[in-house]
């Protein structure tokens, strides 16, 4: 698949066949996560494929015991609003999560430019960048895939499910799997909308 053809279709997917993605699949996802830049080329970046059956349920009940209040109660199928789709999507989301076969945790040390004094800045540039490159690759090979920070919603028992370090910045949560509908097209701002010249909010003269 062409690159900027990617891009341009590369939308959030969250509704996710349960089917199984294959092991090297996901493998290559990470591959190409890692083609991202670093500072000083740092790679302090891990990344955590959660597959088992009870670690996807885990998720699930924690997701549910977090946010169930807030999806309890959802728009019936007859109002189509943008709103109320969006709502019973994040509602199926949440309640079928350990169906989505695969997850993947982005995850940085904060290391950089030293252990000893490290600068945050530095782990998110290149945790984010990372997280992006595999939701490309996704795309390419056909998969869907979303970033999400579901991790927040409980962050400190997420630490402890999976064992990460306190120094370790955890950058996102992202399902995986075959996905269930259409990619894109992306609907987005006019670029003439976000663009300045030279200064901020220096538009260009028609």
């Amino acid at each position: 698949m062409n690159l900027l053809d990617a891009m341009s279709t590369c939308r959030s997917i969250r509704r996710l066949s349960p089917e199984p993605v294959p092991d090297d699949l996901l493998r290559e996802l990470v591959r190409y996560a890692t083609y991202a830049p670093s500072p000083g080329n740092s790679q302090l970046w891990r990344f955590i494929i959660v597959t088992d059956p009870e670690d996807r349920r885990w998720f699930r009940d924690m997701l549910v015991e977090a946010v169930g209040e807030r999806v309890a109660w959802v728009p019936e199928d007859d109002d189509t609003s943008v709103r109320a789709r969006n709502q019973r999507m994040y509602r199926r989301f949440i309640l079928d999560f350990d169906k989505i076969p695969a997850f993947i945790i982005t995850t940085v040390e904060n290391a950089f430019p030293s252990a000893e004094a490290p600068d945050p800045q530095f782990m998110w540039s290149s945790v984010f960048a990372a997280t992006q490159n595999l939701l490309l690759a996704a795309r390419a090979l056909g998969l869907g895939a979303a970033m999400t920070t579901n991790h927040k919603e409980n962050e400190p028992a997420v630490r402890q499910r999976f064992g990460i370090p306190d120094n370790v910045g955890i950058g996102a949560t992202v399902p995986i799997g075959y996905p269930v509908g259409k990619y894109g097209p992306l609907l987005r701002r006019p670029v003439g909308e976000v663009i300045s010249w030279n200064r901020w909010g220096a538009v260009e003269s028609v």
